[in-house]
């Protein structure tokens, strides 16, 4: 894997999100991590006064526009004495809205990956950080790390991939992941999230596809009956001592038919393992 990209915020959780990067950078041999601040001003904000009545002038705006920039830059400083002298740590900086800047980023850059920071604050309904890190997380095209709070940076040796076995075929994302990107090789917990028990354990056909979909990886099959996928997916997780969780593309990824308060909340809920949602 050679680039990274990381949104920052610099409100919330941010220098939990560069620890967790820089250990997974030395492990994954990372070569380049991009620090990306947008400081976008919308109209309302340049046109409308403050709470307390004062309305910010053009000189004000580019001071605090330079103050982001040298704590980001002093950010990148601080990753930068973690990480080994082979990974190049750049900032970047736009003055569109975050969605938009990480969309033009990954065009000009063309990193292999999204990291993002999941703090309390997307408890709240109509959190501005939780809507953007799920509208990231849907549209990126490029797979998303989300990484809750609490979570600190541990080698990536055991990893839960939620599945349909209806929709086996989705599997096949790990299998390019795991050729491109060079990966770690981790012990993969594949779990059949299936209610009605259409799928047995010992299907022969189910047994086949698995074998092809997932060739160079070591796994183990589970089952649970749980009729709330997110909250049978994180009791497995929390219950069999895994570093990863990853959500396979499509309708028939965990994530897919959840509204965007509830994508947010089972992110954030997940104390300790980080989401990756593959494309």
């Amino acid at each position: 894997m050679k680039t990274i990209l990381i949104p920052i915020d610099l409100i919330g959780d941010t220098e939990n999100v560069l620890q967790y990067a820089a250990g997974f950078a030395c492990d994954v041999h990372v070569e380049h991590i991009i620090l990306l601040k947008s400081y976008y001003v919308s109209v309302y904000e340049q046109v409308l006064p403050t709470p307390d009545f004062v309305q910010l002038s053009n000189e004000e705006v580019e001071e605090h526009r330079q103050i982001l920039e040298a704590n980001l830059k002093a950010l990148a400083a601080k990753m930068q004495k973690t990480c080994t002298h082979t990974v190049k740590i750049e900032t970047a900086f736009s003055s569109l809205p975050l969605l938009r800047a990480v969309h033009n980023t990954v065009i000009e850059k063309q990193p292999n990956m999204v990291m993002m920071g999941s703090d309390s604050s997307t408890h709240e309904p109509g959190s501005y950080l939780g809507e953007q890190l799920v509208a990231v997380g849907r549209t990126s095209p490029v797979p998303v790390m989300v990484i809750p709070e609490n979570a600190s940076y541990q080698k990536i040796e055991r990893v839960l991939v939620p599945c349909d076995f209806s929709a086996i075929s989705r599997l096949s994302a790990l299998k390019g992941f795991h050729a491109k990107q060079r990966w770690p090789h981790p012990h993969l917990l594949v779990l059949n999230v299936d209610a009605k028990h259409h799928f047995h354990a010992g299907n022969k056909q189910v047994t086949e596809n698995l074998a092809e979909m997932l060739e160079g990886y070591a796994y183990d099959v589970h089952h649970s009956s749980d009729a709330d996928i997110v909250r049978g997916v994180l009791a497995f997780a929390t219950h069999n001592d895994v570093q990863l969780i990853i959500a396979l593309p499509g309708q028939y990824s965990f994530f897919y038919n959840l509204t965007h308060r509830n994508i947010t909340i089972a992110i954030t809920l997940n104390a300790t393992s980080p989401v990756l949602i593959l494309k």
